[in-house]
């Protein structure tokens, strides 16, 4: 379980984060929606690791790591699935370079990465470079990276934001599978996707996380 505790962070004089509390249990998908500025991909900073929140409490498995150090925080990401909502990929590298370095990364196996290639409909790219691929390509190759080693914490930032409603529908069932083998994800969107009746839904104002109806669903 991922857990956030009264989060506070400020750039400047700008508060974005002002008391976020969330709870993420291990076999739940949190659907976390918000208004650009809202503090949606700051509280994802904070929960990874990427930004330091001014007070508040993160807990990951019932320990508190908001004073971690950054070795600690590095391990730690190692182990959890991250995609974030701007992906950058080496320049010039090739699909399938890249595949063998997140497997040797996540003590993975190849096989994995390949199958997961497969699913998000990228297979025989392996000698393309990850420039030549279309926007939609990329984010699908970096969803593929964050799922295909069976994290237990998966963390997403508008994954759907450059997918076809068809890929949107996949992507729900993805982390839905995920949740059931008992993953803690949570997943930002600002589209009217459907991500299923059994997906816990909350709103992020103002840097403040207000939990929505339990069944709340909106359709594509």
């Amino acid at each position: 379980m991922i857990e956030a505790h009264d989060l506070t962070k400020s750039y400047g004089r700008h508060a974005i984060l002002r008391g976020a509390s969330l709870k993420v249990p291990p076999g739940e998908r949190v659907i976390l929606t918000g208004d650009n500025g809202s503090g949606k991909t700051t509280l994802l900073h904070v929960l990874v690791g990427l930004r330091r929140a001014e007070s508040g409490r993160i807990v990951w498995n019932g320990t508190e790591i908001s004073h971690a150090n950054r070795r600690t925080w590095c391990r730690m990401r190692m182990a959890w699935g991250f995609l974030p909502q701007h992906i950058a990929f080496p320049s010039g590298m090739p699909v399938g370079r890249l595949l063998r370095f997140h497997a040797r990364l996540r003590n993975a196996s190849l096989e994995q990465a390949h199958h997961w290639l497969d699913r998000v409909g990228l297979a025989g790219t392996e000698k393309k470079h990850v420039d030549a691929l279309s926007g939609g390509m990329r984010q699908r190759l970096g969803i593929a990276l964050t799922l295909f080693f069976d994290p237990m914490l998966i963390i997403m930032d508008e994954p759907a934001s450059s997918l076809d409603p068809g890929w949107r529908g996949a992507l729900a069932q993805w982390t839905d599978t995920h949740a059931a083998r008992g993953a803690a994800v949570l997943v930002t969107s600002q589209l009217h996707e459907s991500w299923g009746s059994n997906a816990r839904h909350a709103h992020c104002v103002d840097g403040r996380i207000i939990e929505k109806n339990h069944s709340m669903e909106v359709s594509f």
